[in-house]
């Protein structure tokens, strides 16, 4: 009987059929198709807000890119205005404008030894000179205390560094 069943394929494949085994294997088999296919309908539906979700965030992305090159340009501006600004170069220009100042009180004592300037204009010029060179001496030399203070601080501070818990030394 059993060569019999074995010989006769279209009865060995209808038994086959209607074990329980392959009954379940076959209703599994049906239900993940059906979940596959819901999944596929579920995916496909969402696929208008994901191609939204792509243009946004490429728009967001050329935006960060504007942002950032704004920024950059902002920050080269800003390190070209603290260098210009510096009170290292200002301390120069300062310098600079002493040293023309003297350089006029010189050339105007020059011009009234050689007569070429009356008592009177060389006066108020010298004076007028002489109190910009004043003046511009001791912006210098505030300048150069302030910067002095400064330098001072920033080496106490690199020697005796504040910790987290605002004590001198603290880990």
């Amino acid at each position: 009987q059993l060569r019999a069943l074995l010989q006769d394929e279209p009865r060995l494949q209808r038994a086959a059929r209607l074990s329980r085994k392959f009954q379940s294997l076959q209703l599994e088999r049906e239900m993940c198709l059906a979940s596959n296919c819901t999944q596929a309908r579920v995916n496909l539906s969402l696929r208008p807000r994901l191609e939204d979700g792509k243009a946004s965030l490429a728009i967001k992305y050329q935006e960060l890119q504007e942002i950032r090159e704004a920024c950059w340009d902002k920050q080269q501006r800003l390190e070209a205005y603290l260098e210009k600004w510096s009170p290292q170069s200002a301390l120069g220009q300062l310098q600079a404008k002493l040293n023309a100042s003297e350089a006029e009180s010189e050339a105007q004592i020059k011009q009234f030894l050689a007569q070429d300037l009356p008592l009177e204009s060389f006066l108020e010029s010298f004076c007028q000179s002489r109190t910009r060179s004043h003046v511009c001496r001791t912006q210098l030399e505030k300048l150069q205390e302030l910067l002095q203070k400064d330098q001072v601080q920033k080496d106490q501070v690199g020697r005796n560094p504040v910790g987290p818990a605002g004590c001198p030394g603290a880990p």
